[in-house]
């Protein structure tokens, strides 16, 4: 392997690594399991590196590993009984809620590509070589899971509107569904 591929790879790792690590996470939701799995994807990544044909596929080649290691530790989890009761491990959900806690409930298929491109500000070119899709889809998933965003927050708006109009009838007080 020539020097300058290996500085290309360490390059495109250092501007890549924070996110990598943010993908990891919203799949994993661990701290620790994203470290891993970034890891166990720069690992694979540089083992691989002379079947790279050009530079620029680089960094779709890495985030593509990321989220394959990610997958990999979400079957491991699968396999795996927990040891502490449920109830303990769950927080109880918060009024207010950032984008971010929409998106995280998203299904996979719509939160990637949201994150990738909004997030990590890559164009959806790059994105549909990291996902492996069309670029059509990638397009269609952001614009489907935008307005799924959007449904839940006008839903979840409306019932704390509701909720404030109950509380205000019976003499209580209500807090603004605008502070959403």
């Amino acid at each position: 392997m020539s020097e300058h591929i290996e500085q290309l790879f360490i390059d495109a790792v250092r501007t890549r690594r924070q996110a990598m690590w943010r993908v990891a996470y919203s799949l994993l939701r661990s701290e620790a399991d994203a470290e891993d799995a970034v890891s166990v994807a720069v690992e694979s990544v540089w083992k691989h590196l002379p079947r790279i044909r050009t530079e620029e596929a680089l960094p779709a080649y890495l985030m593509r590993s990321v989220i394959n290691a990610a997958h990999d530790e979400l079957r491991r989890r699968k396999r795996t009984v927990p040891i502490e009761p449920l109830e303990n491990v769950l927080e109880a959900p918060e009024a207010d809620r950032g984008i971010a806690d929409y998106v995280a409930r998203m299904d996979e298929k719509y939160r990637l590509p949201i994150l990738l491109k909004y997030d990590e500000g890559m164009q959806e070119k790059e994105i549909a070589a990291a996902l492996r899709l069309p670029r059509g889809t990638v397009s269609s998933r952001i614009a489907r899971g935008l307005e799924m965003i959007r449904k839940d927050m006008k839903k979840e708006e409306a019932k704390y509107a509701s909720a404030g109009s109950t509380e205000r009838a019976a003499g209580g007080t209500a807090c603004s569904p605008e502070g959403l």
